[in-house]
């Protein structure tokens, strides 16, 4: 049976982030090339050259040109017959021993498309013996030649990789300092061991860089270890700390000692500082290899992924794999054990930060700062957080305890039928204390949601007041409630109508700047709807009561701030529309007719009061008693008409919630 080789190197899985996996490849051959030779790793060399693109248009900057191929040299047993023949079979078995696929060279060819090995080798006769070949999907290994060698050569071999396909260059960095930290990085077991050859990186225009040198200047000489289990599976977990400066924990997942998966640690591991110091204060970041049997038997045969339970829920359904998900869990809690002392002093300033942050911008969130949610906040709480980040963040802590307080409820309700009542007692006033506890917290966030709201509204009318152009009566609509909405799109949060009076946060239907005939039950009134003109703009919402039979009807205008040219009473708009739904046929929501003569109407008014305007209601309404409003009872007393200065408007509110603000710290004087 004959191998597609251009299929199998179409369907190999190899995403374009694992560009760099022919380099660990190459170096992965030569080593067990090494090997072979001398029996002993340390004995022989490892070369890789860079090769770059020579661009002339950008011959003369200074930023490094991008990486197109890479040379590996090394003084192994070379390619004889039987390695060639080995290299010839896809699959092949020469390597199983040592954990090698037998497919990793096809990586070569998905990622270059230009493929040549020169080779020295001894044949049987012990004579040295030079061999040269290409390798491409199309014609395999062709071009080859083999001719004695020269006397003085010596076995070894020399991979060269060129023209580097475009998808997949981003995988590269171009800095050869960094090329150096990846591959210490994916053979960080070998070199802790101590178990490579003589290795250098050579780049244009640079010292060649000592890859052994890399590993001893960048992790620290201790190395953590530890054992664990999942399932019937035992694991080895190294932690290396790294005086690498990129401020990046990096968690890897090796098969035969290379890195197969690597994952930012902090995505397992959020509380993670960014670095840790040591005593000398040198900052370092951590390099987590995991390791065992069950990885060296399940990796790809690209050595880019494992094989995981599917489900990665149950480990029942296949009993001879992990899931996922178990794994980085056991990985994280071995994790925590091994660095307490580390965590513990990078917790002290997070918590100091949380507890600054709490006590001076967000008292919605001081519940959080109980000694019982200490660990939550350290585990859940991203290290160097802070502004919207951190706030974000004890939401979710947050919603998380609260998520538990119902959960917990739920198992006490279950406890009344199988422990004796006095159980039952301690676990309730237990569950009433933390319920007690998230109320608090979630009162605190919506009375600081009204001191936020009530600063936007000062700000608005300060602006307003200096720049004739501000559209405050926009900006002011859009806070009391979303223009061109109804309170079926609109979430309560949303609809801060208590600026105005609280009791119209208890409405049934509320419309804000639409068609009076587009409001459900006033189909049968006109499609009068706001003037829509400059520096004039009016906001009717209309709302019904649900615990009056007959209802009442709330009309709100805002006029735009400084405005003093009225002519005539502005308050006559409302009451027009009062009239419209007094004679005619209004319904309930449920469609049930409503006898207009039961319904009650309430007007609002929100002006500045000018000259003018005072001189419209002088006579026709009565003053207030703070000379900041106006006043007028409807004919028959059927409901009134109220005209509020912003002044006033502002006043009253921040005056209804002052001993809220006070109880928070929240009050300004």
């Amino acid at each position: 049976m004959e191998t597609n080789l251009k299929g199998l190197v179409r369907t190999l899985d190899l995403r374009h982030s694992q560009g760099m996996m022919p380099l660990f490849e190459a170096v992965s051959n030569a080593m067990d090339a090494v090997s072979d030779r001398t029996g002993k790793l340390t004995d022989g060399r490892i070369d890789v050259h860079l090769t770059r693109s020579h661009d002339l248009a950008a011959e003369g900057s200074d930023e490094l040109q991008p990486i197109t191929g890479v040379r590996v040299t090394d003084d192994g047993i070379g390619f004889d017959d039987q390695h060639l023949a080995s290299f010839r079979e896809a699959y092949t078995e020469h390597k199983l021993k040592s954990g090698g696929k037998g497919v990793g060279r096809f990586t070569f060819l998905k990622v270059f498309e230009d493929v040549e090995i020169r080779s020295t080798f001894r044949d049987p006769a012990g004579r040295l013996r030079q061999r040269h070949f290409r390798f491409s999907t199309e014609r395999e290994v062709f071009d080859e030649s083999v001719a004695d060698s020269d006397a003085e050569a010596t076995p070894g071999s020399e991979v060269i990789l060129s023209e580097l396909r475009p998808t997949y260059a981003a995988a590269w960095p171009r800095e050869a300092e960094a090329v150096a930290h990846r591959l210490v990085t994916h053979f960080l077991i070998r070199f802790a061991s101590a178990a490579t050859p003589t290795f250098y990186l050579h780049d244009e225009g640079i010292a060649p860089i000592n890859l052994r040198t890399v590993f001893d200047d960048t992790v620290q000489p201790h190395i953590q270890e530890m054992t664990f289990t999942v399932g019937a599976h035992e694991f080895g977990l190294q932690v290396f700390r790294q005086r690498s400066g990129k401020d990046v924990h990096d968690l890897s997942y090796c098969a035969v000692g290379r890195e197969v998966t690597g994952t930012p640690l902090r995505r397992l591991m959020p509380d993670l500082p960014q670095s840790f110091q040591d005593r000398d204060g040198a900052s370092f970041s951590l390099q987590v290899l995991v390791t065992g049997e069950y990885l060296d038997r399940h990796a790809n045969s690209a050595r880019t992924e494992f094989l995981f339970n599917p489900d990665d829920e149950d480990l029942a359904s296949d009993e001879g794999l992990v899931a996922r998900k178990d794994l980085d869990g056991t990985v994280v809690a071995t994790l925590r054990s091994l660095l307490q002392a580390d965590l513990q002093a990078a917790n002290e300033g997070k918590m100091q930060s949380i507890t600054s942050f709490v006590e001076n911008d967000a008292p919605e969130y001081r519940v959080l700062l109980r000694e019982e949610y200490r660990p939550l906040l350290e585990r859940d709480v991203p290290a160097g957080a802070s502004g919207t980040r951190l706030d974000e963040a004890l939401l979710r802590v947050r919603r998380k305890v609260e998520d538990q307080v119902r959960q917990a409820g739920q198992e006490i309700a279950t406890l009344v039928d199988r422990q004796s009542f006095d159980q039952y007692k301690a676990r309730m006033q237990e569950l009433i204390s933390r319920v007690n506890d998230m109320g608090k917290s979630q009162l605190a966030s919506y009375v600081a949601h009204r001191r936020a709201i009530l600063d936007l509204l000062d700000l608005s009318l300060k602006r307003s007041r200096t720049d004739n152009k501000y559209p405050l009566e926009e900006v002011l609509h859009n806070m009391i409630f979303p223009m061109r909405q109804t309170s079926k799109d609109v979430f309560l949060e949303q609809q801060n109508l208590w600026v105005i009076d609280e009791r119209l946060c208890f409405h049934t239907v509320l419309a804000s700047d639409k068609p009076m005939k587009s409001v459900k039950g006033l189909e049968n009134t006109s499609a009068k709807e706001p003037d829509l003109f400059a520096f004039f703009y009016d906001a009717p919402v209309a709302t019904q009561e649900a615990e009056d039979s007959t209802g009442a009807v709330v009309i709100v205008e805002f006029k735009r701030p400084m405005r003093d040219n009225y002519t005539t009473d502005p308050a006559q708009q409302v009451i027009q529309r009062f009239v419209e739904i007094k004679h005619r046929k209004v319904t309930s929501i449920e469609g049930r007719p409503i006898n207009p003569k039961g319904l009650r109407y309430f007007g609002y008014l929100i002006a500045d009061l000018t000259d003018s305007l005072r001189q419209q209601m002088e006579m026709n309404y009565q003053a207030s008693v703070d000379g900041e409003g106006y006043f007028k009872t409807l004919t028959g007393g059927e409901g009134y008409v109220e005209i509020i200065s912003y002044d006033k408007l502002m006043r009253d509110a921040k005056r209804r919630n002052r001993v809220l603000f006070e109880k928070l710290g929240l009050h300004k004087h």
